[in-house]
């Protein structure tokens, strides 16, 4: 029995006709075969993870098929390209096409960490009597966008005397009148004070000699309004609606505060974005068109309408791939069994779509161009380190 039966098994199993290795095709020389290429540009997004999400960096990794695989400065300069897709007041979204990762992350990290800002430092409490505490209060006033181009000012180190050149001083002072309802403290209340500082520094040489002008906190040599950038543009916190601080009856502030030109690598305040980020362009692929009840279905999956349903005639309807670049990966799609075959999802791996979200400050398309020429700086750094 068990050798009739071997042998029905044997008679049914697929006969495969040997070829010798001599007689196979060619591997194409200077062009990728279409599945390599696949993965050499595309991260292939399947229903429980993604594939191939690091890129080939190795120069040699194709030479056996007559490809280069080496970065080159001219193909660099053919394929790169940015697009700007969106811009307003404080949001631009661009695409960077022909980019390596490393190079997108590294405008991401500048944007964050070391495009320079005007932000409040020092805060000179002269009254408070609210129930917030002294040191968050300072906090607060810390994280309040300054509308004012930093470009215009200078770093101030320890051992500088703050003057018109470092140091933007403002003031504060709001009451409650006891008996009224409580006061919402607004960063609408934060005056600047182009002269500079007026608390008096109390010094024994001040007490000694009264009739000297009394010192402040600040050393200004000229009124900060005089120059042409602030005298129709006066400097404020960009958003005048920003609750600092609620008083109740008979509670009051009076502060002073002085703010000065950082990077957000130092403290999060000084950073120029709310938020900079990047994405892979997303690309959809119908692998077999998908007609009638199962084009609804497919639709119906998607919870931000990436496919739509076109009329081809006769009653028929068929899905399409209408918005691409709004997938986010979520993989509807294709998680249900069966649907990756007829659905591919994938990210174009030197497509990126960026977005730059700016506190105010600066405008966003002069945040990624300072974001730039500070990349190009370190480039020329370790160009001279190196020679």
């Amino acid at each position: 029995m068990d050798t009739a039966s071997d042998s029905e098994s044997s008679m049914d199993s697929p006969k495969f006709e040997k070829v010798s290795v001599w007689d196979l095709p060619d591997v194409p020389q200077g062009k990728l075969p279409p599945h390599l290429e696949l993965q050499r540009t595309r991260v292939i997004c399947g229903s429980l993870a993604p594939t191939n999400t690091e890129k080939v960096q190795y120069s040699g990794a194709y030479a056996s098929m007559g490809v280069d695989n080496s970065v080159r400065f001219e193909q660099f300069r053919n394929n790169f390209k940015v697009d700007v897709v969106r811009l307003d007041e404080d949001e631009l979204e661009f695409d960077m096409i022909g980019i390596d990762p490393s190079l997108a992350n590294a405008f991401r990290r500048i944007l964050i960490a070391e495009v320079p800002t005007i932000a409040i430092e020092k805060v000179l409490i002269a009254n408070n009597t609210s129930i917030i505490q002294d040191e968050v209060l300072a906090h607060r006033l810390g994280l309040i966008p300054i509308k004012v181009d930093p470009r215009l000012f200078e770093y101030m180190s320890e051992n500088d005397v703050p003057n018109e050149k470092n140091t933007v001083v403002f003031k504060l002072h709001a009451r409650c009148k006891k008996g009224s309802e409580r006061l919402r403290v607004l960063s609408s209340e934060l005056k600047w004070l182009p002269n500079g500082s007026e608390l008096i520094l109390a010094t024994e040489s001040q007490a000694s000699n009264s009739s000297a002008k009394p010192k402040t906190y600040t050393s200004f040599s000229c009124s900060q309004d005089t120059r042409p950038e602030f005298s129709n543009d006066p400097i404020a916190p960009k958003d005048a609606d920003i609750i600092v601080a609620k008083l109740g009856p008979g509670q009051e502030i009076e502060l002073e505060a002085h703010a000065v030109k950082g990077m957000g690598k130092t403290h999060a305040k000084w950073s120029p974005v709310a938020t900079a980020w990047y994405r892979m362009l997303p690309e959809v692929v119908l692998l077999r068109d998908i007609e009638d009840d199962e084009a609804e279905t497919l639709v119906k999956k998607c919870p931000v309408k990436v496919f739509d349903i076109e009329d081809i005639g006769k009653g028929k309807k068929r899905a399409t791939v209408a918005r691409p670049r709004a997938c986010t990966l979520c993989r509807e799609c294709i998680r249900e069994e069966g649907w990756d075959n007829n659905v591919a999802v994938r990210r174009v791996n030197d497509h990126f779509i960026f977005t730059i979200e700016s506190t105010g400050a600066l405008p966003p398309e002069v945040l990624f161009t300072e974001a730039v020429k500070i990349l190009e700086e370190k480039c020329e750094r370790v160009i001279t380190e190196l020679s």
